[in-house]
């Protein structure tokens, strides 16, 4: 039992010694990259650096995975990071990424410490094993070295007789039995690594909260663009045939004669159709107006306030393009306020305001109807289509706000994120 103790403890040590041992070439190419990452911070203050530590950064990540998975079989487990994606594929977008993710600088402060720290470690490991082997073996070829040029094991030591040859391999003795030390070395640098490379509890819950957001934002984002493909291919393929077989069914009945017996079935085809025609258009509608796609947010709110039952003005900026989501988001929420305004307030008059800063854009609906929005909020009371908005909005982290005392006027303002 002692004997196999003293293997494993043994094959512990052999096994940490080369983990530590690695450090000789992890710590050099930490310092080759340090000096490139510095070279290239330096070139990016005259504007031409950016391509080259976008690069340098490529292979600071590669490195470090590299570093995570030596340092995870030390400790049995896995170093994980997570990167920020970058919002395209330009440059920009990603030297943003790259300067604005605090992983990045993790990983170049784990750099710095391996060039410096991992690489005196490293050192140190190689000159005990090569000195271990040295002075073991000086007894079998003490005597060979010329006497000019005698052994020296040590510093200041010259092994010139036998009695101080046989003395020397005690030295190289002590120099395992530092080595023996080398799990717990290994264990300590690697657990230093892992709390250098993972982000403290604050960080990493910050981080977590970004990268839920972004890939929300992301699948908000599809789930847009998909609904204008179904909307698109059920408006020009769907809908186009069914206007088709309308018409073919017309025709069928001005040929059929009065008193044939077909003419009436050809008319009630005909009369389906179009009450499947109706009923596709509502569909389409409610999935993504396809007006939002020919004239975009403010063409079709100007739409909506023309068709509006009473005097409806828009007052709208330029909101440039947004993301399909969030322009369908402030549609319906714009429309059911302008319904709500015209069924239940009572008003004369409607106003629509549609303001964008450059992460916000900002809907407003006013009106001089009489009012008792909060109150009816508050006692939750159906039908007036607000807690609808509401949850729509929610889904893209909007705000929702009522201003509408008993007896006028009502202010509706939505605010959604439009900047992913």
């Amino acid at each position: 039992m002692l004997t196999r103790s003293f293997s494993d403890q043994l094959r512990r040590s052999a096994r940490a010694a080369g983990v530590l041992l690695v450090n000789l070439a992890s710590g050099v190419a930490a310092l080759l990259l340090l000096v490139v990452w510095l070279g290239a911070m330096a070139l990016c203050l005259v504007g031409v650096g950016v391509p080259l530590l976008v690069g340098v950064t490529a292979l600071v990540r590669r490195f470090t995975g590299w570093e995570r998975r030596r340092l995870g079989r030390v400790l049995g487990r896995l170093v994980s990071q997570r990167y920020r994606a970058p919002s395209d594929a330009s440059m920009v977008a990603r030297f943003r990424a790259l300067v604005t993710d605090g992983a990045s600088w993790r990983d170049l402060g784990w750099v710095a410490i391996t060039a410096t720290g991992g690489l005196v470690l490293g050192m140190a490991t190689a000159y005990l094993v090569l000195g271990a082997l040295n002075a073991i073996t000086v007894p079998l070829w003490w005597w060979a070295m010329p006497s000019s040029d005698p052994v020296t094991p040590l510093p200041g030591v010259a092994v010139t007789s036998w009695s101080s040859a046989l003395l020397v391999p005690f030295v190289g003795f002590a120099y395992l039995a530092l080595a023996t030390f080398a799990p717990v070395v290994a264990h300590l640098y690697a657990r230093w690594g892992e709390r250098v490379l993972t982000p403290n509890p604050a960080a990493h819950l910050a981080e977590r909260v970004d990268y839920l957001s972004r890939t929300r934002a992301e699948v908000l984002e599809a789930h847009g663009t998909e609904l204008r493909r179904i909307e698109r291919d059920l408006h020009d393929g769907l809908q186009a045939r069914l206007v088709n077989v309308s018409m073919y069914l017309g025709l069928l009945d001005e040929l059929l004669a009065d008193d044939h017996p077909g003419r009436a079935f050809a008319r009630q085809a005909r009369s389906q159709t179009q009450v499947a025609l109706t009923e596709l258009r509502a569909v389409v509608r409610s999935i993504y107006p396809p007006i939002l796609s020919d004239r975009g947010l403010v063409g079709a709110l100007r739409t909506a306030a023309e068709d509006c039952a009473v005097p409806c003005e828009l007052d709208a900026d330029d909101v440039g393009e947004l993301p399909a989501a969030v322009e369908s988001a402030a549609y319906f929420g714009a429309t059911e306020a302008l319904t709500n305004a015209v069924r239940h307030s009572g008003a004369t008059h409607v106003r629509i305001t549609v303001r964008r800063s450059p992460d916000l854009l900002t809907v407003r609906v006013h009106d001089d109807g009489v009012g008792g929005l909060e109150k009816a909020l508050a006692e939750g009371v159906a039908g007036t289509g607000l807690a609808g908005i509401r949850t729509r909005l929610r889904a893209f982290d909007g705000t929702f706000t009522v201003h509408s005392p008993v007896g006028g006027p009502t202010e509706l303002t939505m605010e959604l994120p439009c900047a992913w």
